[in-house]
């Protein structure tokens, strides 16, 4: 068998996507987790399995239903495979012009970013100095919760580096600030649009030896790798920004997981790391937005402090912004588009230094 990946369209049902592609309602229904067979939204991506002989593809491997913007080179970035090993597999006469609805078939070593998941769990790599009590409390969760899910988990001897996973709340809250009693800030940096400054910002980062959070959105991942790459090697954390940064509660749920599970398969196959941390654009959200994002084992992630850099009020009114109202835990919002914040960054960092704030990434600001 292989697996279609297809876009659900207005007007489409089970029984009738079964039966153009020779499957059945409940083998879709069973791979998708889909609990009631007569229930699927337009828009939302779900997996078909489909026998060899109708569609023609190496056994086990994997059919893609271009995607209105798609490119070759982005389907390469989504699956982890090169252009070379999808042009080998499909007769495609000019790789410049696919098309909307086209299938094209994947080698197997190819990664489904598409495949489900369990509703609500996230995969946390364990940090140094982690302990249960932490994580518990980090995720708003309980210890037993975690050892429960987690056979074999020793308590008192967590590694570093090791991955667990944690369940989350349905009901998600959006995180504003840090832990209050630790004075550790995080710096954030959201990218959607442009190189800029990234290369100016690792190096001030790298100088003061410090590890920020940067929110990529898929535009961003896919127009600039070798940047996602050295952020990661730095050691920075990498959260997901959405993959075109549209505004997220005005779109519909099916759209919601299209636009993080893409960028997601990005992160993972460009950067390597497994992100949990999301930042709606425009610190726009509403609940079902949020939950949503909790099925999906995300934590949304706003600020504290609003440097207002998108703004361009100077270096010297984003330095006031963000030293003046500093508080422990803050999260801070800034941009890596824009030179003011290069430029104002060495003197915020020297100046909440002398206050007495040390710097972490989200991950370790939420730290209790």
């Amino acid at each position: 068998m292989s697996l279609l990946i297809y876009t659900v369209q207005p007007g489409d049902n089970l029984y009738e996507i079964a039966r153009m592609y020779g499957s059945t309602v409940d083998a879709i229904a069973d791979i998708n987790n889909i609990a009631n067979p007569n229930l699927i939204y337009p828009g939302s991506t779900i997996l078909i399995p489909v026998e060899e002989e109708d569609i023609e593809s190496p056994p086990g491997s994997i059919i893609y239903t271009v995607q209105p913007g798609d490119t070759l080179y982005i389907i390469s970035l989504l699956f982890g495979v090169s252009i070379q090993s999808i042009l080998e597999l499909n007769d495609i006469a000019n790789p410049s012009l696919i098309y909307p609805g086209m299938k094209i078939v994947l080698p197997k070593e190819a990664k489904n970013p598409f495949e489900p998941i369990e509703p609500g769990i996230i995969r946390y790599t364990i940090l140094p100095n982690d302990t249960i009590n932490r994580i518990a409390r980090r995720f708003g969760t309980s210890s037993q919760s975690i050892l429960n899910l987690n056979p074999g988990l020793d308590p008192l001897n967590l590694i570093a580096g090791n991955e667990i996973i944690i369940t989350i709340p349905e009901n998600a809250v959006a995180i504003y600030r840090g832990n209050p009693s630790k004075r550790m800030v995080a710096l954030t940096f959201d990218a959607t649009y442009g190189d800029n400054q990234t290369l100016r910002l690792l190096e001030i980062l790298r100088n003061n030896n410090i590890k920020a959070t940067f929110f990529l959105s898929g535009i961003w991942l896919y127009n600039y790798p070798d940047l996602v790459r050295a952020i990661a090697s730095e050691g920075h954390e990498i959260g997901n920004h959405s993959y075109t940064h549209p505004h997220m509660s005005q779109i519909t749920l099916s759209e919601v997981n299209d636009q993080v599970l893409r960028t997601e398969a990005l992160i993972k196959n460009i950067a390597g790391t497994d992100p949990y941390l999301f930042r709606p654009p425009y610190g726009e959200y509403n609940q079902a937005f949020l939950n949503a994002l909790a099925s999906l084992g995300y934590i949304s992630i706003l600020w504290t402090i609003d440097s207002i850099d998108w703004k361009y009020p100077g270096a010297a009114q984003i330095v006031s912004r963000v030293v003046d109202n500093i508080v422990p835990g803050a999260i801070i919002l800034m941009h890596q588009s824009v030179s003011q914040t290069a430029d104002a960054l060495p003197e915020i960092i020297a100046r909440l230094k002398q206050q007495g704030y040390t710097f972490g990434t989200v991950t370790e600001v939420l730290d209790s």
